[in-house]
């Protein structure tokens, strides 16, 4: 019973990273077992084509975010390691500035279905406000 949850407690403790891009920089999130932050953990940057030497380096906050801001376009990797066991590789696609692959882009069809949507909205505001002048 004590090797399950040994077991257990290692695999909640598992480092993971979460990338995304916010404008003209990447945010980086390091976590334990999906929720508890990551705090103070070595970060290194690798920019594409350049995997032998870091970008850029530092270590994240008490919340376990890190943020960079690329250069150049493509593929560049991240690497958190807590120095107690701990790593995690992460990658992130940067298409120039103020965009990336991890970006919370609405495609096309999306953005059609939100302005329908705030229409459909406002005109069932509009006739409510009508129906009740009439009360």
């Amino acid at each position: 019973m004590l090797a399950l949850w040994g077991a257990g407690a290692l695999l909640g403790h598992d480092l993971s990273l979460e990338t995304r891009v916010a404008g003209e920089a990447v945010l980086v999130t390091a976590v334990y077992g999906g929720s508890e932050p990551a705090a103070f953990c070595q970060v290194s940057i690798f920019s594409p084509g350049k995997a032998e030497s870091e970008f850029q380096t530092g270590r994240t906050d008490a919340r376990g975010r890190f943020a960079f801001q690329p250069d150049v376009r493509g593929t560049w990797r991240v690497v958190a390691d807590d120095e107690m066991g701990h790593r995690a590789t992460a990658t992130v696609e940067w298409t120039g500035a103020g965009g990336g692959e991890s970006a919370a882009a609405q495609p096309g069809w999306q953005k059609a279905l939100t302005g329908a949507a705030l229409l459909m909205g406002l005109t069932g505001m509009w006739l409510w406000w009508r129906v009740r002048e009439r009360l």
